[in-house]
């Protein structure tokens, strides 16, 4: 490869926006289906996620849906313009990131899917062994298989992931056994500490007494 590997196997962790788009092509390749219908058959309809789709190539959000902006990676740039980007082609991080979806759809899969529904006891727990992830995101502490967890100042650790895309940073994190969940989203992506915000919330939601 062209590039060398900024660490050696089993020795450290990164998160690559790669990994995801080969497991949407292994998807592929074994099932002889687009990513799409895989997902719409083993999820969004088995789950009653309405909302929630992969969208094909050049298309936008139907309907009604929150506007969201960006300043398109000029973030230090003093007076850089920003671009409403709610209706930009999202396809293009496919299996990475390109889902659409909505907080109450979201909601619900990740309580399907931290509450077992979705898969076998064995990839379950393959699914919550993590590894620490030091400085990926302020205050995640672990990583796993599509899922990373979160210690909260009161104790409390929650499961979750989210991401950022376009405009948009997106993350919903909740307790272990997925009964209690919460969604959030912050509409624009050019300052890194919008996400600060996001611990804080967790914690007034989830260490209530």
């Amino acid at each position: 490869m062209t590039h060398r590997p900024a660490f050696a196997p089993g020795t450290s962790w990164g998160y690559s926006n790669t990994n995801y788009y080969l497991a949407g092509m292994i998807v592929e390749r074994i099932t002889g289906r687009p990513l799409a219908d895989e997902i719409s058959r083993r999820i969004t309809r088995p789950l009653g996620l309405t909302r929630t789709y992969l969208p094909d190539r050049g298309t936008v959000i139907p309907g009604p849906h929150p506007r969201h902006y960006s300043k398109l990676h000029r973030d230090t740039v003093p007076d850089a313009k920003v671009y409403d980007v709610a209706d930009m082609d999202q396809s293009t991080s496919w299996a990475a990131g390109g889902m659409v979806s909505s907080a109450e759809d979201m909601n619900r899969f990740f309580s399907a899917l931290l509450g077992g529904r979705l898969l076998p006891p064995a990839q379950q727990r393959e699914m919550f062994t993590t590894v620490p992830s030091k400085d990926y995101i302020p205050g995640v502490t672990g990583y796993g298989l599509g899922v990373l967890s979160q210690k909260l100042p009161c104790g409390r650790t929650v499961w979750g992931n989210g991401g950022a895309t376009w405009g948009s940073w997106s993350y919903t994190m909740g307790t272990r056994d997925g009964r209690h969940m919460l969604a959030q989203n912050i509409n624009a992506d050019w300052i890194p500490a919008h996400i600060g915000v996001f611990p804080d919330v967790l914690q007034a939601e989830f260490c209530r007494k």
